[in-house]
């Protein structure tokens, strides 16, 4: 409704001068005279019949009957939805709405479909250093790079109705599909693929070394063989749920505030194959939690020219706060770590990312704690297309784990479950499709990952947004 209603001004002009053209300017005249001038009282006789005269015709000449009554050419009628259309525009058109705080007309439903499509192979490092998934584990004679990929998507319904015209309130429910791969390879010393001795042109021997690694040596550190391969679709993330208010709105600034609440609906990754320890490649959806946030929006517009160019400098601080959920412990620690192994490092914590948990059972304290993100965006509005570049950053905590000492230091070994940062920059499009009397907006937008602490880089980031329009006056 954002980018829909910054533009209602032009796309009613523009709608009308593409759409209305057909009428006549006799038609155009006739309903002018229509609503000018009242009605004639009705005369006694409600159906008179017509009268005729007769002409008697010359010898050369044809006979013609002419009635008595005005030959008036019928008007056309004008559609139901398009008259009722054209009403809203004009309506619609008046109110001077732009930027992200903008809210629904009063009485106006919108529904959204939200996809979004990424890939991922690399991850940020504390030193902000793109790398490895999770970084390969130091073992004699090289390293085994799990080689940590994966794909997926989302999908977001959300709802939202117009209150009052300048407050909403929204139902979101969230997908998402997740394709996850465990591609392990053996390193040599300086971190290169190995290379078979006998056939220097063996292109898969550094991963048939992976494997045998993996399975060979893993259970020597006390760790279990993880599954390699992760699929699922579909899978319903934490459903949100509030209201969203424009308190204040003048021709150049405005302001808004979202609040929300989270429901526990997310799904927590089996303990037993859990990527952030290392058990296996699933990957939380959503957090699984209760949670509160709110959202504070502000634009500012710096220039308009009449219908046709609207620019708007955009800014939306969120902020969200997860409580406290239990989960299991993972219970296929089945191995105790080889001493002389963790021995042969000869790094004294190595003995802490590689514990022994045998012992593990039941359950441990998780807390997500807070998050907070911030995006600022340009907007420029060209009549019925609309233009944005943005730039924003999201901050999440280190989740709070209280439980065994051993497991809890071996998680935070692994470097996945600390705190984490991105930073992205984004383009964007949309259409309104008004002009063929059609209430609809379609977006697409691509994002890019510029920088990170400890948070995986996802690559290939598009997003495309369906909304539809629809009031709600019958």
């Amino acid at each position: 409704m954002k980018t829909l209603l910054k533009t209602l001004a032009a796309v009613a002009f523009f709608a009308v001068a593409v759409c209305a053209a057909p009428v006549s300017a006799q038609e155009a005249s006739d309903e002018a005279v229509d609503e000018l001038v009242p009605e004639a009282e009705p005369a006694a006789d409600e159906n008179p019949e017509p009268s005729y005269v007769e002409v008697e015709p010359a010898a050369d000449e044809p006979v013609d009957t002419v009635s008595a009554t005005a030959d008036v050419k019928p008007k056309k009628k004008v559609h139901p939805y398009k008259a009722f259309f054209d009403k809203e525009l004009e309506a619609l058109g008046k109110d001077d709405r732009f930027g992200v705080t903008a809210q629904l007309p009063k009485r106006y439903l919108s529904v959204k479909w939200d996809h979004s499509m990424m890939t991922v192979d690399s991850r940020y490092n504390d030193k902000h250093e793109l790398g490895p998934a999770i970084a390969p584990i130091a073992m004699p004679g090289g390293y085994l790079d799990l080689g940590l990929n994966g794909a997926g998507a989302g999908h977001v319904f959300q709802a939202s109705y117009g209150i009052l015209g300048n407050f909403d309130w929204y139902f979101e429910l969230p997908f998402q599909s997740m394709h996850v791969r465990i591609d392990p390879k053996f390193l040599d010393s300086s971190k290169q693929p190995v290379k078979n001795p006998n056939d220097p042109n063996d292109k898969t021997y550094a991963s048939r070394m992976g494997i045998a690694k993996l399975y060979q040596f893993i259970p020597q550190l006390g760790r279990p063989v993880p599954a390699l391969r992760y699929d699922a679709d579909w899978v319903l993330a934490d459903i949100n749920t509030g209201f969203s208010w424009n308190p204040w709105r003048t021709k150049h600034l405005s302001t808004s505030l979202t609040v929300r609440a989270f429901l526990p609906t997310g799904r927590v990754a089996s303990a037993n194959a859990n990527l952030t320890m290392a058990t296996g490649p699933e990957i939380d959806v959503g957090t699984g939690s209760w949670g509160l946030g709110f959202t504070n929006g502000w634009d500012l517009r710096v220039f308009k020219y009449k219908h046709w160019v609207d620019i708007v400098l955009s800014s939306e601080f969120s902020m969200a706060y997860f409580f406290e959920q239990k989960r299991d412990y993972p219970t296929n620690f089945t191995t105790e770590p080889n001493r002389s192994i963790l021995q042969a490092f000869n790094d004294p914590n190595v003995f802490a990312q590689f514990p022994d948990l045998r012992h593990l059972k039941g359950q441990y304290s998780y807390t997500p704690g807070f998050g907070v993100s911030w995006m600022g965006q340009l907007s420029v509005q060209l009549a019925i297309l609309g233009l944005n570049f943005g730039y924003g950053v999201q901050h999440s905590q280190e989740p709070e784990i209280q439980g065994d000492w051993y497991f809890y230091q071996m998680v935070r070994s692994l470097q996945l479950l600390g705190q984490n940062t991105i930073q992205a920059i984004q383009v964007g499009a949309s259409l309104s499709l008004i002009p063929l009397y059609l209430p609809v907006e379609v977006g697409f937008s691509w994002r890019k990952i510029v920088d990170g602490y400890n948070a995986l880089a996802m690559e290939d980031y598009y997003n495309v947004i369906v909304k539809v329009f629809i009031p709600m006056k019958w």
